[in-house]
């Protein structure tokens, strides 16, 4: 068994068994998100205002309703429906990692001269272990803030990539039902149909919009109607229509940009009660949603041009580097951004990884150095900000600083640059095999 083999299986036993741990420890765990679940649940099974803990319940109505079996469950056994979750969310990644790897890696592999292929063999190193691994090690931070929390983000994202498969294979209304479905519970998957709305990709679209008014009436059966409309008004002006606020914790564009804009104190450790603000200008809110939106426009646009042809393979992988450009951004552009909804950044990692290190030969020397720069200094900021490395107390100050938010950034920008020199990287390695084939 060789050297880099072993390193492997190693990795992955430390990766298993920190989510046993993870999972055996969260089991028992009375705290996260996971209490906002049962609470809201509880609720309407008690026939109370879904909305009474407002700080709790920052969810659309339908995501109440979908909560019930949780409550149901958890009033059986409190212990066993925490462990059922956080099984099934270490499970989620398991299949998003087989998602991805089959919209990508097998089919590049495919592509790969004769020269690789023999050398991948002799070595006994299949590329997807490491293209597999490494990101997941990237944003294991995130995978157990989720569990630590007991939080639906995997499973949003499980959605959202399992419609992104079904929407490649051409099986546009399975790929609209899940999609509507993850809109429903939480609305930030909006960008997806946003995206495929920009993309002129009617079918799925209009779908997506059908079963996402369906699945917003279910409320109106459940509550009626004006008490669901009451509900609807209520979450609309306490969660969508204030801005971002300003904290180490909300890592999201919005947060960033009044961060900097305003003299806004944010709060680091709760224990220490510590504040600083880190405005390098005095603006109002207005003025503020102004700048924030006015960039947002600007980037947004240069976007949707890049992205403007319609999608003509659907399961290629300069596609897939588009998909991978939306489920990054999708954090970034939430209003509200824990660090847990940065499980998002897993496609765009594996896609870095995958181009940069396994495909390297196929890019000119000084792209493939100035894509490494990026890709490091984007981890630098998203994995090592972490508490595990520069402690709770420097973990704040540099999340005040939204760390997270420029690496999230960051990444998705070398994103972008793999897509503007995909045609020369494809060409590459359809000379390569040609050459080999002689």
């Amino acid at each position: 068994m060789k050297y880099s083999y072993k390193i492997n299986i190693f990795l992955l036993i430390l990766i298993i068994l920190a989510l046993s741990y993870e999972i055996v420890r969260d089991t028992f765990t009375k705290g996260g998100d996971f209490i906002g679940y049962v609470l809201v649940g509880n609720l309407i099974l008690n026939g109370e205002n879904i909305y009474s803990d407002p700080v709790i319940n920052t969810w659309p109505p339908f995501f109440s309703i979908v909560s019930v079996p949780i409550a149901l469950m958890d009033n059986f056994n409190n212990n066993l429906v925490r462990f059922l979750w956080l099984l099934l969310s270490v499970l989620a990644i398991y299949n998003i990692t087989g998602i991805f790897s089959r919209m990508s890696i097998n089919r590049r592999l495919k592509a790969l001269p004769l020269r690789a292929k023999e050398k991948i063999t002799k070595h006994n190193i299949n590329i997807s272990h490491w293209a597999i691994l490494i990101p997941t090690l990237l944003i294991f931070r995130y995978i157990l803030d989720n569990l630590a929390n007991i939080q639906i983000n995997i499973f949003i994202l499980l959605f959202m990539s399992y419609s992104l498969w079904l929407f490649s294979k051409g099986k546009d209304l399975a790929a609209a039902l899940i999609l509507a479905f993850s809109i429903s519970i939480k609305i930030y998957p909006i960008f997806l149909l946003l995206y495929f709305v920009a993309k002129r990709e009617h079918k799925i679209a209009i779908f997506t919009s059908v079963f996402t008014i369906l699945f917003g009436i279910i409320p109106f059966l459940v509550f009626g109607y004006e008490q669901t409309l009451d509900y609807y008004a209520f979450w609309y002006n306490q969660n969508v229509v204030p801005f971002a606020s300003a904290g180490h914790k909300n890592q999201s564009y919005f947060s960033m940009m009044r961060s900097l804009l305003t003299k806004d104190m944010i709060l680091l450790n709760n224990a220490s009660k510590k504040e600083i603000s880190i405005g390098a200008a005095n603006l109002s809110i207005e003025q503020v949603k102004l700048v924030s939106y006015g960039l947002l426009a600007c980037a947004a646009s240069v976007v949707i041009y890049l992205f403007r042809n319609k999608l003509i393979k659907k399961d290629s992988l300069k596609s897939f580097l588009e998909y991978a450009f939306i489920l990054t951004i999708i954090p970034v552009l939430s209003p509200l951004s824990w660090k847990a909804y940065f499980i998002f950044l897993f496609p765009a990692y594996f896609l870095n990884y995958l181009f940069i290190f396994q495909f390297r030969n196929s890019l000119k020397a000084s792209l493939n150095c100035f894509l490494r720069i990026i890709f490091f200094s984007s981890v630098l900021l998203t994995v090592f900000s972490s508490e595990m490395f520069v402690g709770a107390y420097f973990s704040d100050i540099l999340e005040a600083f939204s760390c997270i938010t420029i690496g999230s950034m960051l990444i998705a920008l070398n994103i972008l640059l793999f897509f503007l020199h995909y045609e020369k990287f494809d060409k590459k390695l359809k000379s390569d095999r040609a050459e080999q084939n002689i």
